[in-house]
């Protein structure tokens, strides 16, 4: 289709005889769908949708609606970085350091900005996991995939710092 004039759609892409368009196509741009922050505010505001309607839109869908398991990682990574929290704290009182540069200038600062620091850095990947759990990274790996693999590298972080408390503790 030549986008500088409007040429005739062909009769098989055309509305039914009883309704009043012309015939000629008036948009300029094919693909009018845009992906935003309103978007994905409407996404969690009012959910729709399981899954895009077209190919084109599997490939990056910010769905409206998630599966329950997806849900479930996102949670437990939330409440497995909060478990994080209270073991290195835990640790720290008992003569521990934190390991992380960052997060240990953040708990200089005080123990309410190190949790608040600490689920922000957590909980905010994790919406944006979900959110975009279908896009695929580096033609290999798709966001879902991330998420889960942050769920378990957090739950092995905990198994170690459990034998840390166990060792401190004795």
């Amino acid at each position: 289709m030549n986008s500088d004039t409007q040429t005739p759609i062909s009769p098989a892409n055309s509305f039914s005889s009883t309704d009043s368009w012309d015939g000629v196509e008036k948009r300029t741009d094919q693909n009018r769908r845009q992906y935003n922050l309103l978007s994905l505010w409407k996404a969690f505001s009012a959910p729709r949708r399981f899954e895009g309607r077209r190919r084109e839109d599997r490939r990056f869908a910010t769905l409206d609606r998630y599966d329950s398991g997806l849900c479930t990682l996102a949670i437990l990574l939330v409440l497995l970085s909060i478990t994080d929290s209270v073991f290195t704290l835990t640790l720290i009182a008992r003569g521990g350091t934190e390991a992380n540069p960052f997060m240990n200038y953040m708990l200089q600062q005080g123990i309410g900005v190190f949790m608040i620091v600490k689920m922000l850095l957590t909980a905010i990947p994790a919406v944006v996991l979900v959110a975009t759990h279908n896009l695929v990274l580096f033609k290999r790996i798709r966001a879902r995939s991330i998420l889960a693999a942050m769920v378990g590298m957090y739950t092995g972080l905990i198994v170690y710092e459990i034998g840390l408390l166990i060792i401190s503790s004795s």
